[in-house]
C-alpha cells in the first residue's frame, strides 16, 4: 500500500545528516517556525539570506541577513532552507535555480498551527484512505500529482513541487467545459480576482454570479471591483460559508488568509450553500474559504447531489483535505475528481477539480 511513495527519510532527517552548513533563505513568520524546528532536531543553522532588495544590514533571530553572493562567498558550499512562501513567477524561478546549484529543501509546515501534517504515522494511520483516493482519481497526472504531492511533504524536496505544477486557466479550460449561460458561485471572493478569472473563462458571458466574502475589508475591494466593472446579475454577501446558517469567531486579517477559526476577535455571519441557494441551480461553484472547504461542501450537499455542478475546491489548507475532501464528495454524489497543483512554493494550490 503507498507504493507511490519512495522518500523514505524526512526532511529533518536529511537535514541532520548533512555535513554542509545550512542556511535559511528567508525571514518572518516562516522562517521563525522553521528556525524553531531546527532548534528543536538539534539541527545548526549557519546563517540567514534574503533577497537582494530586502537585505539592508538587518538581523533575524540574532543572525545577521546576507545577500545570496555573501553566502556563496563565505561557505562556498551549503545546503539552503526556503523559508517563505511565494507564488512568483520570478521567485520560483529562483528558488529551482537555487536547487540546481545546491541541496535545497522547502520544509512543509501546517498553515494551521496545531495541525496534524504528513509524517510516516500519518501516512501508516490514513494509509487505507489515501490509496483508496489515489485509485479512483480521474487520470493518471491526477494520480501523479497526488504522488508528488506526498513525496514533497515528506521529503521537502523542490522537485516534487516543479514535476506538479501546471497553470491553473489551462486546468480550468481543459477539464471543465465553461458555456455562456453559467451560474457561478465564488465562495471567498477576496476582491474580486477569481470572478475576474470566471470572466476570462466564460469571454465575460454568464447568466448569474453568486459571491460570498466575509472579511469587511475584502468585502468594499469586491463591491468595488463591480461596481467599476459594472456587472450585471450579481449577488453580493458579506458572509462565510459553512455547513449551516448562524454566527463564527472569524480572523478578519484584510486580506486573503481571513479566515473562520474559534480563536478569532470578531464574529461573522455564516451560511450554508444550500439556504444560500435556495432551488436556484448553479453550474459552476469554486470553494477557496481558508480551511471551511468540508463544511462548506457539507452545507451544499443537496444542492452538489441534485444538480451536480462543477466544482473547484481548494485542498492545501489541511493536510487531512487530501483524502476527506474527495472522499467526502463521492459521498455526496459520483463525481469525477481530478487533482491539481498550481505554482507556488511550498505546497500550495492543491486543488480538486471535479464534474459529472
Amino acid at each position: 500500500m503507498l507504493d507511490f511513495v519512495v522518500e523514505t527519510k524526512t526532511v529533518w532527517e536529511n537535514l541532520k545528516a548533512v555535513d554542509k552548513p545550512i542556511v535559511l533563505y528567508g525571514m518572518g513568520n516562516g522562517a521563525d517556525r522553521i528556525l524553531d524546528r531546527c532548534i528543536a532536531e538539534d539541527i545548526a543553522v549557519s546563517g540567514v539570506f534574503a533577497s537582494d532588495a530586502f537585505v539592508r544590514g538587518q538581523t533575524f533571530r540574532s543572525y545577521q541577513v546576507h545577500k545570496y553572493a555573501d553566502i556563496v562567498k563565505k561557505y562556498e558550499n551549503f545546503v539552503i532552507v526556503i523559508a517563505f512562501a511565494s507564488e512568483s513567477p520570478i521567485v520560483l524561478e529562483d528558488f529551482y535555480t537555487l536547487a540546481a546549484q545546491h541541496e535545497t529543501y522547502a520544509p512543509h509546515v501546517a498553515i494551521f498551527t496545531g495541525d496534524d501534517i504528513v509524517s510516516f504515522h500519518w501516512l501508516q494511520v490514513h494509509a487505507a484512505q489515501l490509496q483508496m483516493v489515489y485509485d479512483n482519481l480521474a487520470d493518471a497526472r491526477s494520480r501523479e500529482v497526488f504522488a508528488d504531492i506526498l513525496n514533497y511533504k515528506v521529503s521537502g524536496k523542490l522537485k516534487y513541487l516543479k514535476n506538479s505544477t501546471s497553470q491553473r486557466q489551462d486546468d480550468l479550460r481543459e477539464l471543465l467545459n465553461f458555456a455562456e449561460n453559467e451560474v457561478y458561485v465564488d465562495l471567498g471572493a477576496y476582491d474580486g480576482d477569481t470572478i475576474r478569472e470566471f470572466l476570462q473563462l466564460t469571454q465575460g458571458a454568464y447568466s448569474k454570479i453568486f459571491a460570498l466574502e466575509p472579511d469587511k475589508k475584502n468585502f468594499i475591494k469586491l463591491q468595488r471591483f463591480i461596481a467599476q466593472e459594472q456587472l450585471p446579475n450579481v449577488k453580493l454577501l458579506n458572509s462565510g460559508i459553512w455547513c449551516k446558517p448562524g454566527e463564527h469567531n472569524f480572523f478578519q486579517r484584510g486580506g486573503r488568509m481571513s479566515s473562520l477559526s474559534k480563536q478569532g476577535k470578531v464574529s461573522v455571519e455564516v451560511d450554508s450553500l444550500d439556504n444560500i441557494l435556495g432551488e436556484s441551480a448553479v453550474s459552476y461553484i469554486k470553494m477557496d474559504v481558508e480551511g471551511a472547504e468540508a463544511e462548506a461542501l457539507i452545507g451544499g450537499c443537496e444542492h452538489l447531489a441534485k444538480y451536480m455542478p462543477k466544482l473547484f475546491v481548494a485542498g492545501y489548507h489541511r493536510d487531512d483535505d487530501l483524502w476527506k475532501l474527495p472522499q467526502l464528495l463521492w459521498n455526496i454524489a459520483p463525481y469525477k475528481i481530478f487533482l491539481r497543483r498550481h505554482p507556488y512554493v511550498p505546497c500550495w494550490e492543491i486543488n480538486f477539480l471535479a464534474k459529472k
